[in-house]
């Protein structure tokens, strides 16, 4: 079960691969959002509930923040006010709201779904609180399979229990298994411990991108489907540009969806375009990635032993810049501070320091040394039988 993001859904699909392997049926059940990519994938799909459009809520939400920033009195230093990414609390109230809202949407047609098929084990995001209120209604255990760095999972569990557990008879149980794709020391040191799983990348499918001369030694910039379309494309002709020109630290490949080139201008000029191309296809040719903060760019340039720049644009886009920071292996630009000058001078001063390729290779044989999905199989057919 998933989250209406297609992005909580690829981190957890090597595991259905291997389960799929080992003769086990394997159904993907979603909203209409992740459908797509779990057929894809080469999964069985079962949709319920409606389009959640998480990039329209986030438009609609920005619009309106906008529009109550204009009528409110500007706040004074230390008074509330906006949060910066990275900064302040979550809105925990706002948050159990929508998670109300959804399961109203969504919470009657899985365990509808759920009765008919009879799972005998549920693995979910954690964010998809539809999994543990069905998993309690149905007896069966479930796994929590995280994204990647979750700072507030903790948090976030004991707050959606207080909010989410009454509206089933059973409430919500305790994951029997929390698998952690973060390499020993990535993972939020506030988080509690979780058992390690290979982070296996996996970015759809594609066609491996020729010629190989054009982009060797290449710094890779990705900015994710969900950045670029609320309102990052001003961040990418800011980045092209510090990346670009008579000092530039070296060639420059974007992936991108495709349509992204369009309106960039000359930022563009000399740059390589590869549209809906994943990263596993090249970014073994690349030295440096510069990205938004996302998990699976993050970890996929991670398990690629690659330095990163994290320009994010949400707080909670901050927690990858944040960890590969501390390890050494990466830069974090915060609000405020991604302007040309500051995004060149990360890129160059990351790709001159030895100690961040060897950090950053140190990561990528640690992320390698984790279990295998595959490794994982036995014990969760244990899990199920319990």
């Amino acid at each position: 079960m998933t989250s209406p993001v297609p992005t909580h859904l690829t981190p957890m699909v090597p595991l259905a691969w291997a389960l799929r392997a080992a003769g086990h049926e394997v159904l993907v059940l979603c909203q209409p959002d992740v459908a797509a990519t779990a057929r894809a994938a080469g999964l069985n799909v079962t949709v319920v509930g409606g389009v959640y459009d998480d990039i329209g809520r986030r438009r609609a939400a920005a619009r309106a923040g906008a529009a109550e920033e204009r009528r409110a009195p500007r706040a004074e230093a230390g008074e509330p006010g906006k949060p910066a990414a990275g900064g302040g609390a979550p809105p925990w109230q706002m948050f159990a709201a929508r998670w109300r809202e959804r399961m109203d949407q969504v919470l009657a047609p899985a365990l509808a779904a759920a009765r008919a098929w009879r799972p005998d084990l549920i693995v979910a995001d954690p964010l998809e609180f539809a999994a543990p209120l069905v998993a309690g209604e149905l007896g069966v255990p479930f796994v929590h399979h995280r994204w990647g760095v979750d700072a507030h999972g903790d948090e976030r569990w004991r707050r959606a229990r207080e909010a989410l557990a009454p509206l089933t008879g059973a409430g919500m149980p305790d994951p029997a298994l929390v698998l952690d794709p973060c390499p020993p020391g990535f993972q939020a040191p506030e988080v509690s411990t979780g058992a390690g799983i290979r982070f296996v990348p996996y970015n759809g499918s594609g066609s491996r991108p020729v010629p190989r001369g054009r982009y060797a030694r290449a710094v890779c910039v990705s900015f994710g489907t969900r950045a670029l379309a609320l309102g990052g494309a001003e961040l990418l002709r800011r980045t092209l540009r510090a990346l670009t020109g008579p000092d530039a630290p070296g060639p420059v490949v974007v992936a991108a969806p495709a349509g992204v080139r369009e309106g960039l201008g000359g930022a563009a000029d000399g740059v390589v375009f590869l549209e809906d191309v994943p990263l596993t296809l090249f970014l073994d040719r690349c030295v440096l990635v510069v990205h938004h903060g996302g998990a699976g760019t993050a970890l996929t340039s991670t398990a690629f032993g690659l330095p990163q720049v994290v320009l994010p644009q949400a707080p909670y886009l901050v927690e990858h810049g944040e960890r590969l920071a501390a390890t050494g292996a990466g830069a974090l630009l915060r609000e405020g501070e991604q302007e040309e000058h500051h995004i060149r001078t990360a890129a160059t001063t990351l790709l001159a320091t030895p100690e961040a390729t060897r950090a950053a290779r140190e990561l990528a044989a640690a992320s390698a040394a984790q279990p295998a999905p595959s490794a994982w199989v036995a014990p969760l057919e244990q899990i199920a039988t319990r």
